[in-house]
C-alpha cells in the first residue's frame, strides 16, 4: 500500500529526512540555554500596546529566543518544499491536524474536530474556528489543495488514499484504497499541518511537482499566511523572526509578543551558553547533551526527556556484499555486539537497548510479541557472546587464520564501518562496535564522513557496513509497520542497502519445528490491511520473526529526546503533564498556555 515514489521525490525526501533527524537525533550535539533578558523583547514587565495584536490585554512585550542550528535564509516554512522545509518554523507557524502524546500514548485532535473511520472511508471534520493569519476562515478548499499537492509530490498519505471528496466547508472525506488499520492513517494525519492556503498554493495544482517542492514562500511576493500561534516577520542569516498571531484559535494562551530563532553553527555554542549562563537562548527544541555536559548547566535550564524518539542507532548492511550479505555473518555480529555496553558508553540517561533485535521499537516489543517473545533470539543484550558467534560462523564454513576470520573462499572478513562525522553519540557507539568486532576477528576500521557524504555513499551502495537510524522516527514508529518497512524497503536511502525484500525467503519456523517461506515486504504490507491491532498482531509477529532471523538491519539502541527550556523568565508546566510529551515542547507548550512569559 506504500505510495510509488519518483526518483526526484525520493531524493528530496531523503535530504529532508536526514536534515531533520540530523538535528533531532544524534547530530544535534548541543544542549541549549536560557534567554537571560529574553533576547531583544524588552524587560518582560510591559504589555503590548500596539502592533497586530491590537493592544491585546495581558500580552507581555517579550521575545522568546530559540536556538536553531541552521542558516534561516536556506530554509522555508513551505512544507511542500521537501528539501528545505523547516521543521521548527513549521511547528511554530501552523496548526496541526492532531497530536500524539508519548506520555499518554493517545492522540488528541487539534485542527480536527472529529475523525470517523468507517471501513474504507475516513471522514475528517475540521474546527469552525480555524483561520489564516489574514483573518479568513480555513475551509476544505484549503485542505483539498493540500491533499492534491501531496498526491502530486507522492506523500505517504496517498499510499492509503485512493480519492478524496469535499463534503462541505468543514468536512472532507478520504476514500481509502483498501482495508486499512485506522492507526496507520491516524499516525499519518497527526504529522499533517494546516499549511496550504488555497489562495496561495492553487497556482501549483497544474504545475510540475518540482515547482512547489522548490518554492521558497518567504522569497516570493505572496503573503505568508499561517494558521498557528506565530506568524512570519522577516529573516536573515542569523535570525528568523515571528510575532504573535492574534487570529490563532487559541491566541489567548499566548501571553508574549515575539519569537526569534537565533542561528548558530558550532554545536558547542548553546552548550557554552547553558553552562556559563550567557542568556542567549531561552529554548532548544532538540539537542543531545551527554551527562557530564548536563551536570554543568545552570539551574534554570530545564531538560525535558519525556518523549520517546522512536529513532536511534542501528547497523545497516550492504546485502550485495559477499561478506555482509551472508546471514551467518550478520548473526555473528549481532552476537558480538553488547547493546547494553553501547548504551553505557553513549549515555544511559537518554538511551536504552532493544531487548530483542526484531525491527520493533524497544518500548513496544512486549506489546506486540506477547507470549511469542521467548521464541525470539535476543543475541545477548548485555553480553558479547563470542561463543555463539564462533559457532554460527563455523557452521557456515568460516574459519580463523591467525586472529582474523576468513570466508570459505579464504577472503578475510575485513571492511570499513561507515559512520557520520560530528554525531558524537553515534561516533562513540561505532567505535565500541568496531573495537568489539575487531577483537573477535572481524577486521573493521572506522570510516567517518560528513553527513551528506555518509548519506550519499549509502544511497549509492558504496559501503559494506554502516551506522544508520533503524527506526524512521516520529510517533508513527510506535506502530510496527513503519519501522519494519523502513528496514526492508529503505526508502529513505533509495534502497541503498540492496535488501531482497520482495523475494521469497526460507527461514526457521517460529515454533522451532521445521522451516517457513516468507516474502518479507509482502508480509509487512499485510499489517496495513487489517482493521484492528488484534488482527495485526500475528502478522506483526511473523514479520518481526523474519527480521530477527535474517537481520536486514540490526536493531540496537533507541533513546529519549532531549528538549531544553529555561524557567528564570518563563513559566513551564510541571513534569508529568502529558503536553510535555508532545513533539516538540518549545513549540507545543505555548499554544496550550503552558509556556508563558513571566510578567
Amino acid at each position: 500500500m506504500a505510495a510509488d515514489n519518483t526518483k526526484y521525490r525520493s531524493l528530496v525526501d531523503r535530504r529532508r529526512f536526514v536534515e531533520l533527524v540530523g538535528v533531532s537525533g544524534a547530530a544535534a550535539l548541543a544542549g541549549c540555554d536560557s534567554g537571560g533578558d529574553g533576547g531583544d523583547g524588552g524587560d518582560g514587565n510591559e504589555t503590548s500596546g500596539d502592533g497586530d495584536d491590537g493592544g491585546a490585554s495581558g500580552v507581555v512585550d517579550k521575545t522568546h529566543v530559540s536556538a536553531l542550528q541552521t542558516n534561516p535564509t536556506e530554509d522555508t516554512i513551505n512544507r511542500h518544499h521537501t528539501q528545505n522545509a523547516s521543521e521548527p518554523a513549521s511547528r511554530l507557524a501552523f496548526d496541526r491536524y492532531a497530536a500524539y502524546s508519548f506520555e499518554s500514548g493517545e492522540f488528541q485532535l487539534e485542527a480536527l474536530d472529529d475523525w470517523e473511520f468507517d471501513g474504507k472511508t475516513v471522514t475528517l471534520t475540521f474546527r469552525d474556528d480555524l483561520t489564516w493569519s489574514d483573518g479568513s476562515q480555513v475551509t476544505t478548499t484549503d485542505i483539498d489543495t493540500q491533499f492534491q499537492l501531496q498526491k502530486k509530490t507522492g506523500s505517504a498519505i496517498w499510499g492509503y488514499v485512493e480519492s478524496t471528496e469535499v463534503v462541505d466547508d468543514l468536512t472532507y472525506q478520504l476514500n481509502l484504497s483498501g482495508e486499512t488499520n485506522p492507526q496507520m492513517v491516524k499516525f499519518q494525519l497527526s504529522n499533517m499541518w494546516v499549511s496550504t492556503p488555497a489562495s496561495v498554493f492553487e497556482q501549483f495544482l497544474d504545475q510540475d511537482a518540482s515547482e512547489v517542492q522548490t518554492w521558497v514562500w518567504e522569497d516570493s511576493d505572496e503573503d505568508v499566511l499561517v494558521s498557528g500561534p506565530f506568524k512570519y516577520v522577516d529573516r536573515s542569516q542569523q535570525e528568523w523572526n515571528f510575532e504573535r498571531n492574534p487570529e490563532f484559535r487559541d491566541a489567548d494562551n499566548i501571553n508574549f509578543s515575539d519569537w526569534q530563532f537565533d542561528a548558530y553553527q558550532e554545536a558547542s555554542v548553546p552548550q557554552q551558553d547553558f553552562t556559563a549562563g550567557g542568556g542567549r537562548f531561552d529554548s532548544s527544541w532538540s539537542a543531545f547533551a551527554p551527562p557530564e555536559t548536563v551536570e554543568g548547566y545552570q539551574d534554570h535550564v530545564v531538560e525535558i526527556r519525556s518523549i520517546l524518539a522512536k529513532w536511534g542507532y542501528g547497523t545497516v548492511f550492504n546485502h550485495d556484499s559477499d561478506i555482509f550479505g551472508d546471514r551467518a555473518v550478520r548473526q555473528a555480529i549481532a552476537y558480538v555486539i553488547n547493546r547494553e555496553e553501547l548504551v553505557e558508553n553513549a549515555g544511559p540517561r537518554t538511551k536504552f537497548p532493544a531487548s530483542v533485535p526484531c525491527g520493533i521499537a524497544p518500548k513496544n516489543i512486549d506489546q506486540w510479541l506477547g507470549d511469542q517473545k521467548s521464541n525470539f533470539n535476543d543475541y545477548g543484550v548485555g553480553e558479547s557472546d563470542t561463543e555463539s558467534a564462533t559457532q554460527v560462523l563455523e557452521d557456515a564454513g568460516y574459519s580463523k587464520s591467525g586472529d582474523t576470520w576468513q570466508t570459505p573462499d579464504g577472503e578475510a572478513l575485513s571492511a570499513e564501518y561507515l559512520t557520520p562525522a560530528g554525531w558524537s553519540d553515534f561516533t562513540t557507539m561505532t567505535n565500541t562496535i568496531v573495537d568489539r568486532l575487531s577483537d573477535f576477528g572481524i577486521d573493521l576500521t572506522v570510516a567517518t564522513a560528513p553527513t551528506s557524504d555518509w548519506q550519499g555513499r549509502i544511497i549509492d551502495s558504496n559501503f559494506d557496513i554502516a551506522a544508520f537510524y533503524w527506526l524512521p522516527g516520529q510517533a508513527r514508529s510506535t506502530f510496527p509497520y513503519f519501522p519494519l518497512r523502513h528496514q526492508l524497503a529503505f526508502d529513505a536511502m533509495d534502497g541503498g542497502h540492496n535488501y531482497p525484500a520482495e523475494e521469497e525467503q526460507t527461514i526457521p519456523a517460529m515454533s522451532g519445528d521445521g522451516e517457513t517461506t516468507i516474502n518479507p515486504l509482502q508480509k509487512v504490507e499485510e499489517i496495513a490491511t487489517v482493521p484492528t491491532n488484534e488482527e495485526a498482531m500475528p502478522i506483526v509477529q511473523e514479520a518481526a520473526w523474519h527480521n530477527n532471523v535474517d537481520l536486514p538491519f540490526l536493531s540496537l539502541v533507541s533513546k529519549f529526546e532531549q528538549s531544553w527550556l529555561t524557567n528564570d523568565e518563563w513559566d513551564i508546566v510541571e513534569e508529568g503533564d502529558p503536553d510535555r510529551a508532545v513533539k516538540w515542547p518549545p513549540f507545543w507548550l505555548p499554544r496550550k498556555g503552558k509556556l508563558t512569559a513571566q510578567e
